[in-house]
């Protein structure tokens, strides 16, 4: 049962550096689900690019929320004893960890064993986020963080509050595939996408084997942002997989009229993210929708390829895990299962305090800012005494 009670405001700050317009969808998206709350929230500060800032100010005023863009350093002012959240890491954010009289919390935008997961610039931050031990082994087996660290709670366990939400749900008997694939990647050695040419035998192999009916598919909001060519390799996909007569449909907000008679003369169509949807399993890639998919109890195949997967820093259970969930694009298998999520969801998702995951998202967060402030002002009592 989730407990909601009277929000309390003005608790924290949010920085955001970007050009890229999904990432500040993102921050937008955990307002929408109610974990970060407009009175509650101060302010989001939004480095300024003048390529984007009127685009961004009509997304913040569109939704009511306290925002301002930061030029120069000395347009800061933080509140004494409050926090500031991070969803992604930027050059800029090693200036802003210096202001002194906040907390700053890495709450990262889902929870995943990319390579962006295990950035040493995590280390700059007084707390990190994960969604259970699975990110504190990894921080351990990368090197970040020590098990002094741990001890003294630098990495803070919250289970489902910050991996994302979606309206999927497992239903056994439902003939729903559900395909979501990440993005390219800010940088090719980021790349774990599958939307390349040959996924769709994978998929329809999935597909017969499973008597499928319709096949949903949610991309990464930022697909094609750094290679135009994963939009095309996407199209050739849907077009293949209507050409063998599977329905299809995408996951997709705010599409014009003209965009949606397109899709229907080309033998698919979209639908809300808001629709709540049944699946009876589902196809990810290495990334955060892999930890909320499990986190639902959906049987999830990842797919990845294997030389690439090899370069990550996966702790052991996850890699045992792995074992019989991964599908490697690369290996020439036909081996596909999809295995029952059970087996690690206690491992990807629980919570630093028992009681916290009985509490809505903000009421979490709440608490959590209230948790690293009492850290702050012990940690500065300790080296007064020092």
């Amino acid at each position: 049962m989730i407990v909601q009670t009277e929000i309390t405001s003005n608790l924290y700050y949010i920085y955001i550096d970007t050009k890229i317009l999904g990432a500040v969808k993102q921050l937008l998206n955990y307002f929408q689900s109610h974990v970060f709350h407009r009175n509650a929230c101060i302010s989001v500060y939004v480095k300024y690019y003048k390529e984007n800032y009127r685009i961004i100010s009509d997304l913040f005023e569109s939704h009511s929320i306290s925002y301002k863009f930061i030029k120069k350093y000395s347009d800061i002012s933080f509140d004494d004893g409050k926090v500031v959240f991070y969803l992604f890491n930027a050059q800029s954010n090693c200036r802003m960890v210096a202001f002194r009289n906040v907390s700053h919390v890495f709450i990262t935008h889902g929870e995943s064993n990319k390579k962006s997961s295990v950035k040493p610039i995590v280390r700059i931050y007084d707390h990190v986020i994960t969604s259970g031990q699975v990110g504190i082994d990894r921080y351990l087996k990368a090197g970040l963080f020590t098990e002094s660290d741990i001890e003294n709670n630098r990495v803070i366990r919250l289970g489902s509050t910050f991996v994302g939400q979606n309206n999927y749900s497992y239903k056994e008997e439902s003939r729903n595939l559900l395909y979501a694939p990440t993005w390219e990647g800010g940088v090719p050695d980021e790349n774990f996408s599958s939307i390349v040419n040959g996924i769709d035998k994978l998929l329809l192999k999935v597909i017969k084997d499973n008597d499928i009916r319709e096949i949903i598919i949610q991309v990464h909001p930022n697909l094609g942002h750094r290679n135009r060519d994963y939009i095309s390799f996407l199209n050739n996909t849907m077009s293949i997989l209507v050409k063998n007569s599977v329905k299809v449909s995408i996951v997709e907000d705010n599409v014009s009229v003209k965009k949606r008679l397109k899709a229907f003369c080309t033998g698919f169509k979209y639908i809300s993210s808001n629709k709540k949807i049944s699946v009876s399993y589902a196809i990810t890639d290495i990334s955060a929708m892999e930890v909320q998919l499990l986190m639902k109890n959906i049987p999830t195949m990842v797919v990845a390829y294997k030389y690439r997967y090899q370069e990550l820093i996966v702790p052991e259970r996850m890699k045992t895990y792995y074992l019989d969930s991964i599908f490697y694009l690369d290996d020439n298998s036909d081996q596909i299962v999809f295995t029952n999520p059970e087996y690690i969801s206690s491992y990807i998702e629980s919570y630093q305090e028992e009681f916290l995951e009985s509490l809505s998202f903000d009421k979490r967060v709440e608490w959590l800012c209230r948790y690293v402030e009492k850290n702050r002002i012990s940690q500065i009592r300790y080296r007064k005494n020092i």
